[in-house]
């Protein structure tokens, strides 16, 4: 990871995000995350428990996870943190809920990443990540020039039973999908061919709407 490079770019994309909209998204990004959890039969998140965002951005998901109860942290560049060097501010065992959106990709090694995120997590603590699927988004994967190493949703699931990470869920990132279509046969395949994004225009019918070539994964220490 390119450090002079990658704060540059960061800290122009964290500016840009900061709009009316980020509350809207972050909504249906944390009501989408706890679908998720509840629909596999994880812990889902609750009043008090402690979330850790990494990559946290703007900040936009962990103000509105605070606003509905837990207690929240984040890191980012803005931090002076590097997430494949750097041994993150958290005690052993401590944390309910790691939230990892658009990170790993990013990472030449994710190894001290993964190895910091096992040890900070409690005891059946949940780590989520969000990560662009390369089998769908090839073309399109270079154009960030922060993107060093891409993920398929086999090679994600390896990498974190490498970690010994338990009941490991790998599936589509369909944001405000029902739930079903987390277990449908080919649902990466169509996640990409719904024509639009799921934060597209109102006019558009919701079954046009969803388009997805990202993986979301979910697993438990």
């Amino acid at each position: 990871m390119k450090d002079n490079i990658y704060t540059k770019y960061f800290k122009k994309r964290n500016e840009s995000l900061k709009s009316s909209k980020q509350n809207i998204n972050s909504k249906r990004v944390y009501e989408t995350f706890n679908s998720a959890l509840k629909y596999f039969n994880f812990n889902s998140f609750n009043q008090n428990q402690q979330l850790i965002d990494l990559g946290c951005g703007d900040r936009s998901f962990i103000k509105y996870a605070e606003e509905k109860g837990l207690s929240t942290k984040g890191f980012d560049v803005d931090d002076g943190i590097n997430f494949e060097k750097d041994k993150l501010p958290l005690d052993d065992n401590s944390i309910d809920h790691i939230i990892t959106n658009s990170v790993i990709e990013h990472l030449y090694n994710p190894n001290i990443f993964l190895s910091e995120i096992k040890r900070t997590l409690k005891k059946d603590g949940n780590l989520i990540i969000v990560t662009p699927n390369f089998r769908f988004s090839y073309d399109e994967f270079y154009d960030d020039p922060t993107h060093v190493k891409p993920y398929t949703e086999n090679s994600l699931k390896k990498i974190l039973e490498m970690f010994n990470f338990n009941q490991i869920q790998v599936m589509p990132w369909f944001v405000k999908k029902p739930n079903f279509y987390w277990k449908i046969p080919n649902n990466f395949l169509l996640g990409s061919l719904i024509p639009f994004r799921g934060d597209a225009s109102e006019l558009i019918p919701n079954f046009l709407k969803g388009q997805t070539k990202s993986i979301l994964a979910i697993c438990k220490k």
